[in-house]
């Protein structure tokens, strides 16, 4: 927990040199000119344009269809255009409003790419990420697209800090999820785009698979403004109809990436939500943490961060452990990682969970080709 003013002066700061750098901009080979960018649009353009240069895919072409989550936006552009206006308005800029709506980043995205992107928002509370990556994941399914970029963005702003420490959720210790003595979680900035593509698809460019998303499902439970059902009634639904989807049984699945926010309802549901999905003997098998306890929550990005590491963690076989876990909760009867050397996963889950009940999860596999 920060002392007022020096919460005061973090939030205040012009967003210039920290986060994605204008010369990291510079180095993913995009336009120096575009210096007076906000935050947020730095960090999606570097991500779409490390996602493309990963992928192995140019940044001319034709369309690409985008599927962005972001629950804020650009909020932070306007507290702090507010702010500069306060202090002097004839110094206040007005070209940070431009990129208070999701519509101004993404222009300035393709702009920067030089790349037509056909652009969906997606904001579902904090499954915003997963629920991006499954709506791209289900329009190539169907065979209405061959490839195209999904992911979510969101940077941490005075409201909702200030809003979140109001409700009790943050902590001023340590993010230690399914602890005992957990108490919240750590906030973070962050932008996390993947390349999806079909399999036809990336055999003709000869594409390197990082892993090979098989389903997802979704919920939405409505049970109470911020907190989720007690009894994780939505979010087995949500880990039933993605198993469903894959067509993976419970006793296959290695590992879970779960929402894990360290604070004490959100992690007790969701261990019940597993339990009720897998059934009390695989439910309390298989290895669980959560990977925000490393990194924060990241909002809008969560999802896709969490799957980012869920990818690594198939492909490298590894299993994350659970940071800063002391002492488990009997509440949370979870089979908690603890030793990243334990196992070898093949197929995972990536949870993640939000407000009003909004309920997502992916079910990746590890690459493995055919003959291999």
């Amino acid at each position: 927990a920060l002392e007022s003013q020096k919460r005061e002066a973090l939030l205040d700061r012009p967003r210039g040199s920290e986060g994605v750098s204008h010369e990291r901009l510079r180095d993913a080979g995009l336009p120096a000119r575009r210096r007076r960018l906000g935050l947020e649009t730095r960090m999606l353009a570097w991500a779409v344009a490390a996602a493309l240069e990963d992928a192995g895919m140019a940044r001319g072409g034709p369309p690409l269809p985008l599927v962005v989550g972001t629950t804020l936006e650009g909020f932070s552009q306007g507290e702090l255009w507010h702010a500069e206006r306060r202090r002097d308005p004839a110094r206040a800029r007005p070209g940070r409003l431009r990129e208070v709506l999701s519509g101004g980043q993404l222009a300035a995205v393709v702009d920067l790419l030089g790349r037509p992107l056909e652009a969906q928002v997606v904001s579902n509370a904090c499954a915003t990420g997963v629920s991006a990556i499954a709506r791209l994941f289900r329009r190539i399914r169907s065979g209405a697209a061959e490839a195209g970029l999904a992911g979510g963005y969101d940077a941490l702003g005075r409201f909702i800090h200030l809003g979140f420490d109001a409700l009790g959720a943050l902590t001023a210790d340590r993010c230690a999820p399914f602890d005992r003595a957990r108490s919240g979680f750590f906030i973070g900035d962050g932008a996390a785009i993947l390349v999806l593509e079909s399999l036809d698809s990336a055999r003709r460019r000869g594409a390197r698979a990082h892993g090979e998303i098989l389903g997802c499902g979704e919920s939405a439970e409505a049970h109470h403004p911020t907190h989720p059902r007690p009894d994780g009634a939505g979010i087995a639904r949500a880990i039933a109809g993605a198993l469903e989807s894959a067509g993976i049984r419970p006793e296959e699945v290695d590992y879970i990436n779960a929402h894990g926010t360290g604070t004490p309802a959100n992690d007790s549901a969701e261990a019940r939500g597993i339990l009720r999905a897998f059934g009390e003997e695989a439910g309390r098998r298989v290895p669980v943490s959560s990977t925000k306890a490393l990194v924060g929550h990241t909002l809008g990005a969560a999802g896709a961060v969490e799957q980012c590491f869920t990818l690594l963690a198939l492909e490298r076989g590894f299993l994350p452990p659970q940071a800063h876990l002391r002492e488990p909760d009997p509440a949370c009867p979870l089979n908690l990682v603890r030793d990243p050397a334990a196992g070898r996963p093949r197929i995972a889950l990536n949870h993640a969970f939000g407000f009003g009940g909004a309920n997502g999860v992916l079910v990746t596999r590890r690459w493995e080709e055919e003959g291999a």
